[in-house]
């Protein structure tokens, strides 16, 4: 994976340790390196200075972008997530300025790169290109991931509690393996790093990269 795709993995699989969706978000500056990054912390108790935590809002490219200041033309910055943004996120990105954001995996939910249109006199002013979705293993791991994360973790659970499952129902059928399920548990258990887990899921589920 090329940089800033490791960090967005890293920031993602520590999203999902904390009972959170596994999104990680990085912004880059015009010279490719990290001013801003964050994960989805919906579920945290406690979040950081001038961070968003414990809310619906609470999205990993929201406090990514808020370490961007004020002022100041960020055309020229990219954001960088492996799920695709949704209608708040890419909102986020059109007020911020960015100008192009990269993403992951398709969110057949709730994603809004693609799909969300807002035309406006200051809208007009800005250009943001949307580049997306990746090839190999960060569109694979997140999609396995966040299907995991609502098979196990949302109120009933199992595949009615994903919301793709009539879209991707090859990532369904991964998350209802035991031994997927087992290889999840265990490394969240173990606090095992992401490039353990990856080698782990890659050779239970027959993937090659």
């Amino acid at each position: 994976m090329n940089f800033p795709w490791p960090l967005v993995m890293s920031l993602a699989w520590d999203a999902f340790r904390g009972g959170n969706l596994p999104i990680g978000a990085v912004v880059l500056d015009e010279h490719g390196t990290a001013v801003g990054q964050a994960h989805c912390a919906r579920a945290d108790a406690i979040g950081r200075p001038n961070q968003l935590a414990g809310s619906r809002i609470a999205h990993a490219e929201v406090n990514a972008l808020a370490h961007l200041p004020f002022r100041g033309s960020f055309q020229q910055h990219s954001l960088y997530t492996n799920v695709e943004r949704c209608c708040l996120c890419m909102g986020a990105a059109l007020q911020t300025g960015v100008g192009a954001v990269h993403y992951g995996w398709r969110d057949h939910y709730g994603g809004a790169a693609t799909s969300m249109v807002v035309h406006n006199p200051q809208l007009s002013r800005r250009r943001t290109a949307v580049v997306g979705p990746a090839d190999g293993f960060v569109e694979k791991m997140t999609g396995l991931l966040a299907t995991c994360h609502y098979f196990y973790r949302r109120p009933g659970g199992g595949a009615r509690s994903v919301p793709w499952r009539e879209e991707r129902p090859d990532l369904v059928d991964l998350a209802a393996r035991p031994a997927i399920a087992a290889a999840v548990r265990h490394s969240v258990a173990r606090e095992t790093t992401l490039d353990i887990l990856a080698d782990t899921l890659s050779s239970l589920a027959g993937w090659t990269f």
